[in-house]
């Protein structure tokens, strides 16, 4: 039963496993990546004017959503106007369970926090009817629809996560970190990026794909130049725009901007 499923997730999630693969594949941990692309995010000039446009973010493997959050509450604390755009946030997991109890959660702990509705100093957030209205009310106001989707990788995931159904033309950007440590489903994921990516291009406006990444993953056997060797066999490369520096950093972290391949 769906409900079993679940319970699994949530024990897998509570355990000292990082993933459990087919079961639970680590949502519930902040992973160090997302925060790096979250970071990167703050420090691009056009964020403002691609928020204060049509515009669709789809975060594939969102997890805790760190990124997603980041553009979510940008999106609240920016002034408001008469007739705001359309601005989706899509947020896809392997399980629903994640969605239900970590993904969700932090939206609205964000909306909370944007809007003032958490007492100084406070560390609970009581979630009541007058919260959840006002959340949905604040969404409303600002045009911005939610859309959480659980599924595997593949295309029948692209095809949901994909806004080429929306009526409204404009730019999206698809996010994802620490999706590709496994080789077992690094193809998979490759190819619903493409066929996400590839969609959001049909649909029409700008479309960027950003993969926060460890450069390898010991023990796993994924990491940057596997990713690259799936993209390149189906025409597609991977451009580094942000790398860890210096000594001491630990394991190398990038952000590889997704595209075509020009070569």
């Amino acid at each position: 039963m769906a409900e079993d499923n679940n319970l699994d997730e949530v024990r897998a999630g509570l355990s000292t496993d990082d993933i459990r693969p087919n079961i639970y594949e680590g949502g519930f941990k902040t992973w160090e990546c997302s925060i790096d692309l979250a970071n990167h995010l703050i420090s691009q000039a056009e964020l403002s004017s691609f928020l204060n446009s049509p515009c669709t973010i789809v975060e594939l493997g969102a997890g805790t959503a760190i990124p997603t959050m980041l553009l979510f509450y940008h999106l609240l604390c920016s002034a408001p106007v008469p007739d705001p755009p359309r601005r989706a946030l899509v947020v896809a997991d392997y399980n629903p369970a994640v969605l239900h109890l970590a993904t969700i959660p932090n939206l609205l702990l964000t909306y909370a926090l944007a809007t003032n509705l958490i007492p100084p100093k406070s560390g609970d957030l009581e979630i009541t009817p007058t919260l959840l209205s006002s959340f949905k009310a604040g969404l409303a106001e600002r045009n911005i629809h939610v859309r959480p989707i659980a599924g595997r990788w593949g295309a029948l995931l692209a095809s949901l996560t994909s806004p080429a159904s929306d009526p409204v033309p404009g730019d999206t950007l698809i996010l994802a970190s620490e999706t590709i440590y496994s080789p077992e489903s690094m193809l998979a994921f490759t190819i619903c990026l493409e066929e996400t990516t590839r969609e959001c291009e049909e649909r029409g406006g700008r479309v960027k794909a950003l993969v926060a990444t460890k450069i390898v993953y010991f023990g796993v056997g994924g990491g940057v130049d596997e990713f690259a060797t799936a993209l390149k066999g189906r025409g597609w490369e991977g451009e580094m725009v942000w790398e860890t520096q210096g000594i001491g950093a630990g394991v190398g972290r990038c952000i590889l901007e997704v595209k075509r391949a020009t070569g």
